[in-house]
């Protein structure tokens, strides 16, 4: 027990079911109050007591809720036997649907970082082969046909078929993304060029730093230039991306306003999508201590000079779990300044007929064009009793922005061109908390909304794919039932 837990008052203020890290066995668990901090507390027989710390500060846990409705269309592809989250793919026992899905195309990858989720790397590693691939999205979009659909590895730019799954999955999903280190896109600088002209909406870009020290601790190596190289090769083809840092507590957390200013700095970069570090995968075996608590996150987006980001006023996400994310919007002015915009109350998708959100801005349909509008307006309209502050942001020593780039050149009316300047002036940040062993909470588990595919059909919670025991034991990923026959 930790000394903390001795000296303070301990309040039980729900149940739930978590994990054993040792053994992954499933337990009873209850969320305690202790002092300003609640944690998730479990009694293993066999290795003991597990109390982890979930959230720290403010806001304050009894205010982080939101109301949400039952999923609509989530689809069970394995019978409930031995229960969550055991039987993931999905079983019966999940809330809800997806809403991105992660197709893993290559286990190959060109670094080896620490804090890797899926303990990817070296060249050795097999592709999937393409045919395959295109089978895959086929058994997606028959199951999830409005989701985002995320290309991820490994490190997918490595898949010598790339620019043609891009093309085949735009032609039938809303939305398609690139999970990338950005080290291809430093390199060939024709790549974003091709995957926008493919059809790729847009680049989760890793970007954890500034400074090279950060990436040799946490990617094995110094990437500061090579991350500028790839920004400017974005920013040539027009493709919008968004900035990902994995957090780490003691190493980069201080770094988190200069990368938000150099974001806002770039009309392409549309937001900074943080995720905070977690003891899965290769990282396993160092433990949650690093870890960053979602009040704890907001408050350092508030200390370092985002004076506009009020964590009181905060709100949880519309899909996944409450305690899963933060999404913070923004309408972006041509210098670079940030101003808050108002959140939209009914952004849940799992309301009955808003799982099409992820409908393109651009789309020519009268009913997606209207609802565009009502989102665009509704979401700029100012607060009701004050007046939001911009940020204005600072250059970073280490980086001189160029002057803004149109993001479209050519427009095909007004009407389009009104449409596609909100897109490029809405930025956002976004963060996404996920479990480990430590942290896991199953009710969490059963209402994510962000899932891997597994062939041939399965679609498995993030979180519990890449669940890894202390001492490095997968619950999922790498299984047979998991790969493809």
């Amino acid at each position: 027990m930790l000394v903390s837990e001795k000296i303070q008052p301990q309040i039980e203020i729900s149940f739930t079911q978590s994990l054993c890290p040792v053994c992954l066995k499933v337990l009873s668990a209850s969320l305690v109050k202790i002092g300003e901090e609640i944690h998730i507390r479990r009694q293993c027989p066999e290795h003991g007591l597990f109390s982890e710390p979930i959230w720290r500060g403010r806001p304050l846990f009894d205010t982080w809720h939101r109301p949400k409705g039952s999923a609509k269309g989530v689809p069970v592809n394995r019978p409930s036997i031995k229960g969550c989250p055991y039987d993931c793919g999905l079983c019966p026992s999940h809330s809800q649907h997806p809403c991105t899905i992660l197709l893993e195309i290559t286990s190959r990858c060109d670094l080896m970082c620490s804090v890797c989720f899926a303990s990817s790397g070296g060249l050795n590693s097999t592709h999937r082969d393409f045919e395959l691939l295109k089978k895959d999205l086929k058994i997606i979009k028959a199951q999830a046909p409005r989701v985002v659909l995320q290309l991820s590895g490994g490190e997918p730019s490595l898949h010598p078929n790339l620019i043609e799954l891009v093309y085949e999955a735009a032609s039938i999903f809303p939305g398609v993304q690139l999970n990338t280190n950005g080290l291809n896109l430093a390199k060939d600088k024709s790549l974003a060029r091709e995957l926008k002209k493919a059809g790729l909406k847009w680049v989760f870009l890793q970007f954890d730093s500034l400074n090279d020290e950060v990436y040799r601790l946490l990617r094995g190596r110094a990437l500061v230039e090579t991350k500028l190289k790839a920004l400017e090769n974005l920013e040539a083809a027009k493709l919008p991306a968004v900035l990902v840092p994995t957090v780490v507590r003691g190493l980069n957390h201080g770094e988190l306003g200069e990368l938000i200013r150099l974001a806002a700095s770039k009309a392409w970069l549309r937001g900074v999508h943080f995720q905070p570090m977690t003891a899965s995968g290769r990282n396993s075996f160092l433990g949650p201590q690093y870890r960053l608590t979602l009040p704890e996150l907001l408050t350092l987006l508030q200390e370092q000079g985002c004076g506009t980001i009020d964590i009181d006023k905060a709100f949880p996400p519309g899909c996944e779990h409450e305690r899963c994310s933060f999404h913070l919007r923004f309408r972006r002015l041509n210098d670079g300044t940030l101003i808050p915009k108002t959140a939209l109350a009914s952004s849940n998708c799992c309301s009955e007929g808003a799982n099409d959100k992820s409908a393109p801005l651009e789309s020519q349909d009268g009913q997606s064009r209207d609802r565009a509008v009502d989102i665009i307006l509704r979401s700029w309209a100012p607060g009701q009793n004050t007046e939001p502050t911009p940020i204005k942001p600072s250059t970073p020593k280490s980086f001189t922005p160029k002057p803004l780039i149109p993001l479209y050149v050519k427009k095909k009316d007004a009407f389009d061109e009104f449409l596609e300047n909100a897109a490029r002036e809405t930025f956002s940040l976004t963060a996404m908390f996920f479990q480990d062993a430590w942290s896991i909470d199953l009710e969490r588990l059963e209402g994510c909304c962000v899932h891997i595919f597994a062939p041939p059909d399965r679609f498995v919670p993030f979180c519990a794919m890449n669940l890894t025991s202390a001492d490095g034991q997968a619950l999922h990923r790498g299984h047979r039932e998991t790969l493809e026959p």
